[in-house]
């Protein structure tokens, strides 16, 4: 079927082909609802040297080398359960990753948050940008370390403003607007294939096609639905109603339609005896006795017969 052909049956069913849109269009607005846009945020904490690795009249930034340790611990303590579950319980559909920023080669530790609305994204970032130095301190304490080597943080960035991500949604109204109007033509098409099957064997069977208003045809093919019905036969004629059509002959009946089998003309064969010689012409011996001659072969027949007949006297 050509793309021609496709377009021919929306346009002839287009009951089928409006209905279709319609419920594309419910599958759009339910993929929508179903999947709405998230809104995400993003923080970079540095963690910076101590006192101690730094030195007295030192640049911290050229002691960062040795920070890449302290910071995957760091990240190892809020990729756990138990940091989510806790940096998590103000807002159900709140998530976040903690990891090393990859596009630095320091220790940079990215926090990535997404959340249902926007005040939620900026609400979890920022307890969480807030609570790296004092778990970070925490973490170090724990150990005993001097409060000169201690590793402080400092916040690098960190976004005022939520950003929409509509990524999620757009892949779900693509599917469903895909699976409606994939839907739609192949049921368009479906349909129209079998209202033109059915006119096909109605036209094949011979029966009229339907006018609207008009009761059902039954079709001679198919047998009676009810059970136990006679089988249809030749119809007997009726002397009441052939007495008022000779007494009235402007009334004619109606008779009902019934399909005839095609009449088929047989060719018309002849016996051997009779059949024509090859190259000659007609000859009244070769023609069947009911033929009937002239009187000039009657005639010669007939001397012929009764020379014939005289000879077997003298014999």
């Amino acid at each position: 079927m050509s793309f021609l052909d496709v377009i021919a049956a929306l346009g002839r069913r287009w009951y089928v082909t409006v209905a279709g849109l319609f419920a594309t269009a419910a599958l759009l607005l339910g993929a929508s609802t179903l999947e709405p846009p998230v809104y995400t945020a993003r923080g970079l904490v540095l963690l910076v040297p101590s006192q101690q690795m730094v030195g007295k009249g030192g640049n911290p930034f050229l002691a960062l080398g040795g920070l890449d340790l302290p910071a995957r611990v760091v990240v190892a303590y809020y990729e756990s359960d138990v940091a989510k579950a806790r940096f998590t319980s103000g807002s159900p559909d709140s998530e976040y990753v903690v990891a090393i920023e990859e596009s630095t080669r320091g220790p940079v530790i990215s926090v990535d948050v997404t959340d249902s609305s926007p005040q939620g994204a900026l609400a979890t970032l920022e307890l969480l940008t807030t609570s790296v130095p004092v778990e970070l301190r925490r973490l170090q304490e724990e150990v005993d370390a001097p409060e000169k080597a201690i590793v402080s943080t400092l916040v690098l960035a960190k976004d005022e403003k939520a950003q929409a991500d509509n990524s999620g949604t757009v892949r779900m109204i693509i599917a469903a607007s895909g699976v409606g109007l994939v839907v739609t033509v192949v049921g368009a098409v479906a349909v129209d294939g079998l209202a033109r099957s059915r006119v096909r064997g109605r036209k094949r069977v011979g029966l009229p096609e339907p006018v609207p208003g008009d009761p059902p045809v039954a079709d001679p093919a198919t047998p009676d639905a009810k059970a136990g019905a006679k089988p249809s036969g030749p119809k007997q004629a009726d002397p009441e109603a052939e007495q008022a059509q000779r007494a009235d002959p402007g009334t004619h009946t109606v008779k009902p339609f019934v399909a005839r089998p095609p009449t088929v003309k047989l060719p018309t064969l002849r016996p051997p005896s009779v059949q024509p010689q090859p190259g000659g012409g007609s000859d009244d011996r070769t023609l069947p006795p009911w033929h009937n001659p002239s009187p000039e072969s009657r005639e010669r027949r007939r001397d012929e017969a009764a020379a014939r007949a005289s000879s077997a006297e003298s014999r």
